[in-house]
């Protein structure tokens, strides 16, 4: 099995968070097959921690989809492995994943624990944050496959505050096969903030099974300039609802196939 890990910044403010988490996935003790980083700005040093593993390509974007999708288009693994540049990854997290991939029949997406930590690394308590937090930590291991139709929402509204986010919160958090991703690359390339949300849909969609486990393998930083901050400040509320219409819209087709087949099995 071939993993490729892709990291994605898109705002060079982050850079200094940005070298941390490439140390973080160039130090795995299953080291990955190939190190994409699809950043936004030029900065020598990556480049240079980056080269002997892998390589830069620069695309600008304010949106996260372009650029996770130009990532995802360049991989060769077999499975894909992702990271903001805010976040990290403890050392045994590529094992981990090449170990479930090869063990859970029919395994699309795997969503592994996460802890929270600040900016220096240090690591947080629930006491600490924001409530909205630590609603997304699921503390079940928990097997996914088919009916869409219960992760359709009425308004974006309903949507952010579903039950279900708790399975795939956090794109650092995700690995997946890249079959299913290229093919729907087109949605992938189309969303603005919530890539862990389409990867899910994605999947699911495709009849794939969706694992969330208990073991804590990245480490998810909270700081001042954090998207989902500021999402909680009501802001980009826009950008919040074309991606619930397209991940609802990934639904709708799904659910169509099923009821009006344009090819039905003989």
């Amino acid at each position: 099995m071939r993993i490729s890990v892709v990291v994605m910044s898109n705002t060079e403010t982050r850079v200094h968070f940005l070298k941390h988490a490439i140390k973080s996935v160039v130090n795995q003790c299953r080291r990955p097959d190939e190190v994409i980083v699809v950043m936004s700005y030029r900065d020598r040093e990556v480049e240079e921690l980056v080269n002997p593993h892998g390589y830069v390509i620069h695309r600008v974007s304010n949106r996260v989809g372009p650029m996770w999708a130009t990532g995802i288009k360049e991989s060769t693994g077999d499975v894909i492995a992702f990271l903001d540049d805010d976040d990290e990854w403890l050392a045994g997290k590529l094992g981990d994943v090449e170990r479930v991939f090869s063990t859970v029949d029919d395994l699309g997406l795997y969503h592994n624990a996460f802890q929270f930590i600040d900016e220096s690394g240090r690591a947080l308590s629930c006491s600490e944050l924001h409530p909205y937090y630590c609603s997304l930590v699921l503390k079940d291991r928990v097997i996914v496959k088919g009916g869409v139709d219960r992760y359709l929402r009425l308004s974006y509204l309903d949507w952010l505050t579903a039950d279900y986010w708790a399975l795939y919160y956090n794109t650092s958090s995700l690995s997946s096969l890249r079959d299913p991703l290229i093919k729907d690359l087109d949605v992938v390339e189309r969303t603005n903030l919530y890539s862990d949300a389409m990867f899910f849909i994605i999947a699911l969609s495709q009849g794939y099974v969706i694992l969330h486990d208990t073991v804590v393998l990245t480490r998810y930083r909270i700081h001042t300039g954090q998207t989902s901050r500021r999402i909680l400040s009501k802001e980009f509320t826009d950008l919040v609802n074309m991606d619930y219409e397209l991940f609802s819209s990934v639904i709708r087709r799904t659910l169509d196939h099923f009821i009006n087949p344009s090819h039905p099995e003989k």
